[in-house]
C-alpha cells in the first residue's frame, strides 16, 4: 500500500450500520449503471468517539486524470551564459 493515498471524502453520518449500508448499496447501484462514476469507491467507517457510522467516498487514484507538470522558465535563464561580461585578460596559471 502506498504512503501517499488519496484522501476519502466524508459523505454522511448514520446512527446504525443498517442505515449506512442501505445508502452504500443505493450509491453502488447508481454508480454501476452510469459510466461517469467508473472507479468510485465507498466504505463505511465506525466512528467510536461518536458511536456513529460514517460513509466515505473517493475516486480511485488509478482513475484520476493525469496532471501535466508545468516547466518553469527559470532553468533556461539560469543556464544561459552572460555574454555582456568582460573577459579577464590574465593568462591561466600552469
Amino acid at each position: 500500500m502506498s504512503v501517499n493515498n488519496k484522501p476519502w471524502k466524508n459523505e454522511s453520518l448514520h446512527a446504525t450500520f443498517e442505515e449506512a449500508d442501505g445508502l452504500r448499496n443505493k450509491l453502488l447501484t447508481i454508480w454501476s449503471d452510469n459510466p461517469i462514476y467508473e472507479g468510485m469507491q465507498i466504505k463505511i467507517k465506525f466512528m467510536s468517539s461518536k458511536n456513529k457510522f460514517m460513509i466515505k467516498t473517493r475516486l480511485h487514484p488509478d482513475f484520476e486524470p493525469k496532471k501535466e507538470k508545468k516547466k518553469s522558465g527559470k532553468g533556461k535563464r539560469r543556464n544561459k551564459k552572460d555574454t555582456k561580461k568582460r573577459k579577464s585578460n590574465t593568462p591561466p596559471t600552469i
